[in-house]
């Protein structure tokens, strides 16, 4: 199973190399466009960063439950944001 770290650093590659900034990974994968990430949304987002398809399920759902800080189960663009700039940053 990869590690938190291999994760977090595919999810890094794709938001650096396949959008011009992390507003633009944000509305991509927002499909139905209501200014959330849900589950579903995140899985496209976890799987199009070539993250295990099996693992995906699970790595969703740690993200919700750790960024998710209005309890909705859903990321909105500033919680998005948020970990994005510390990811970005490391």
């Amino acid at each position: 199973m990869a590690s938190k770290k291999e994760i977090l650093g595919k999810i890094k590659i794709l938001i650096t190399r396949k959008f011009k900034n992390p507003n633009d990974a944000f509305n991509f994968f927002d499909k139905n466009g209501d200014g959330y990430l849900e589950y579903g949304e995140l899985k496209k987002l976890i799987k199009k960063a070539k993250v295990n398809r099996f693992i995906a399920p699970v790595v969703a759902n740690k993200i919700i439950r750790g960024l998710d800080k209005n309890e909705n189960k859903k990321l909105n663009w500033k919680e998005f944001s948020k970990a994005t700039k510390v990811l970005l940053s490391e």
